[in-house]
């Protein structure tokens, strides 16, 4: 009798767990735009190096129109960056998966993990990065992204 609760106990879980990731892998389909970011410099050795971006500030601080990504079906995402007058700077692309509450991007061979949480039209995506390219993924980005209807 235990080992068939324990079964069922069990079988929920991966059920709940499965759910979960497919759920998220609905939400990330289609386009979405940044609003906000913070990266917190060799985290968490140093709380003073912070670069901040609040919502409604991206075009003042960046000096570009907020990036916009798409989520593809087949498991690819495109980055497109375009200057304040419209026209393109670059375009970024990649592979993408969810496992559990992580968003896995992979561009040029290098795969980040991005915490995923869903907030009713908006995302936070959480992670370590080499934001200041000093080769290390110590650096904390926090960003908000919008999704479009």
């Amino acid at each position: 009798m235990k080992k068939l609760v324990l079964f069922g106990i069990l079988a929920v879980c991966v059920l709940v767990i499965g759910c979960s990731s497919q759920n998220t892998e609905t939400l990330i389909l289609g386009q979405w735009y940044n609003q906000s970011l913070e990266v917190k410099l060799n985290y968490p050795n140093s709380s003073d190096s912070i670069f901040s971006v609040p919502a409604g500030h991206w075009e003042e601080t960046l000096q570009i129109k907020p990036i916009n990504t798409t989520y593809y079906k087949n498991g690819t995402f495109t980055s497109e960056y375009v200057a304040l007058d419209g026209s393109p700077i670059q375009t970024t692309e990649g592979t993408w998966a969810v496992k559990g509450d992580s968003l896995y991007l992979t561009q040029d061979g290098v795969t980040g993990a991005y915490y995923f949480e869903w907030m009713d039209g908006k995302a936070a995506f959480i992670g370590l990065l080499d934001w200041d390219s000093d080769g290390n993924a110590d650096d904390l980005y926090s960003g908000v992204q919008i999704k479009r209807e």
